[in-house]
């Protein structure tokens, strides 16, 4: 009999948003009295059990007073709606483009690492990492001109590397819709 692979983690990591004040009335933000978005995360590293713990403006005056301020830490973890990281996001498809591999070469090789279908690599690949990619959530300019217009947008920066020191894949993410505003494969870059 096989023995079933560890698919949850006991200890919840809660992230809280990173900012101290209101970047429109310079308020002390407070954080709401509840944790949410709380999933199963699967990385290349480990299974991860997160959620997150939002703030907010106090002052009813504010256009932030019910904006509820994400962990930007949370959101640099895996897309929305998603329980799979963006490490593992960009391990599929760098083999994919550059290493020209199956979607069941790519399977055999992540289920080492990850809990994981042939079909789910299969649509990651089409449905989450050639839109992150080529970064069709673009077309929500109105929605992303709208938030600059009322608070401005809280803009973000990360890059993920799929093993072995290849190019990193760079996201730029917009932080109160999480919406990806831009990315691209860049060389390795070392802060």
């Amino acid at each position: 009999m096989k023995t079933p692979h560890p698919l949850y983690n006991d200890r919840l990591t809660v992230y809280t948003c990173e900012l101290a004040t209101c970047a429109l009335c310079g308020a002390g933000l407070v954080e709401w009295g509840y944790q949410s978005s709380p999933k199963t995360l699967f990385t290349l590293a480990a299974v991860r059990h997160v959620a997150q713990r939002p703030k907010h403006c106090p002052n009813g005056a504010c256009a932030w007073h019910t904006t509820r301020l994400k962990s930007a830490a949370w959101q640099h973890l895996a897309p929305r709606y998603s329980v799979y990281g963006y490490d593992v996001l960009a391990q599929i498809g760098w083999v994919r483009q550059e290493q020209q591999r199956t979607f069941a070469e790519i399977h055999a090789d992540l289920r080492a690492h990850v809990p994981i279908s042939e079909a789910e690599v299969r649509y990651l690949y089409y449905q989450q990492y050639l839109p992150l990619l080529a970064c069709l959530e673009r077309q929500q300019l109105t929605q992303l001109s709208a938030v600059a217009a009322q608070t401005g947008l809280l803009l973000s920066l990360d890059g993920l590397a799929p093993e072995g020191g290849e190019p990193q894949l760079w996201v730029v993410r917009e932080l109160q819709t999480g919406l990806t505003v831009r990315s691209g494969w860049l060389s390795q870059q070392d802060l």
